[in-house]
């Protein structure tokens, strides 16, 4: 099988070329009390709700190599018991903003802490990915 060099290119330029992918269960059926928020939209909630938590579900090695949203919180998706252990022990009745790299874990993960009994969850539309896009700034 013969890939065309436009073919390379688009995977070349791809959005997700080096970024490790997701391998992931199927995606979730979400709750409907689990919601969205853009990237741009985010400072509104902190300075709306200043006591709103943020979750980072990436491993160490992706906050490391492409930084994280300032004040993150760090719960490792892969290391399921220990994040479970820890977001058990956070205030379920503050906002938590959820994020992965493109949306995959912190899908997975808002529903499990739906089921704990968190009451305002939001999920980081398009992870840290759009994040980075969208020009918002990124601590190291």
């Amino acid at each position: 099988m013969r890939f065309s060099p436009l073919f390379a290119l688009l995977l070349f330029f791809s959005p997700f070329y080096g970024v490790e992918a997701e391998i992931l269960p199927t995606s979730p059926v979400l709750p409907a009390e689990i919601h969205e928020i853009a990237p741009g939209d985010v400072q509104r909630q902190l300075v709306d709700h200043p006591d709103t938590l943020i979750v980072d579900v990436r491993t160490e090695d992706e906050r490391r190599s492409r930084g994280h949203v300032l004040n993150s919180l760090h719960f490792d998706y892969f290391h399921r018991q220990e994040t479970f252990d820890a977001l058990s022990k956070l205030d379920h009745a503050k906002p938590c903003i959820i994020y992965c790299a493109i949306g995959g874990r912190a899908q997975l993960i808002a529903v499990e802490m739906h089921k704990l009994g968190f009451k305002n969850i939001l999920l980081l539309r398009g992870g840290f990915n759009a994040w980075t896009a969208s020009g918002q700034a990124v601590a190291r």
